[in-house]
């Protein structure tokens, strides 16, 4: 079949037409999200969080049983997940906030809360924390949230 020189030059300008407007609607937009690496340098995060070293999780609560400060086998994972938690993230400090079960004086709740926060803190040194990364903290409010920062709740049942 024979095509004129016009229809070919038609063709080509056709041709030449569509592969500009593909180049012309090709525009480059920049994606206002980081990349992970700066994301976890901004955060101070210098570990992968994996199964084996998971992010973050505050507060960690470690019950107690009704007016005891010593540990017991189902205080066991939330020590597990914190001990873990602090060696995957040897940048952050725990605040470990010791609570009462709110019966008895004020004197005996201080204690019992004290004597909590500190049997926490035991554990936590047993599992290789170093104790300048643990701060006690008796009842008031744990700060939530903070990035530099776990917070494990020794609670007690409030009944």
């Amino acid at each position: 079949m024979w095509t004129s020189p016009a229809s070919s030059r038609r063709v080509l300008v056709l041709a030449a037409v569509a592969a500009a407007a593909g180049l012309g609607g090709c525009t480059h937009s920049l994606d206002p999200t980081l990349s992970r690496a700066v994301a976890d340098a901004r955060a101070h995060r210098d570990v992968t969080h994996t199964a084996a070293c998971p992010a973050l999780s505050s507060p960690v609560s470690v019950g107690f049983a009704f007016s005891e400060s010593s540990l017991n086998e189902l205080a066991t994972p939330a020590l597990e997940s914190a001990g873990l938690q602090l060696t995957c993230h040897p940048q952050v400090s725990a605040l470990i906030v010791g609570q009462s079960d709110g019966h008895g004086t004020d004197a005996e709740q201080r204690q019992l809360a004290q004597a909590r926060a500190e049997a926490v803190a035991q554990d936590l040194r047993g599992r290789g924390i170093v104790a300048g990364r643990l701060q006690t903290q008796v009842q008031g409010t744990a700060p939530v949230g903070d990035a530099g920062r776990l917070v494990v709740l020794a609670e007690g049942r409030r009944w």
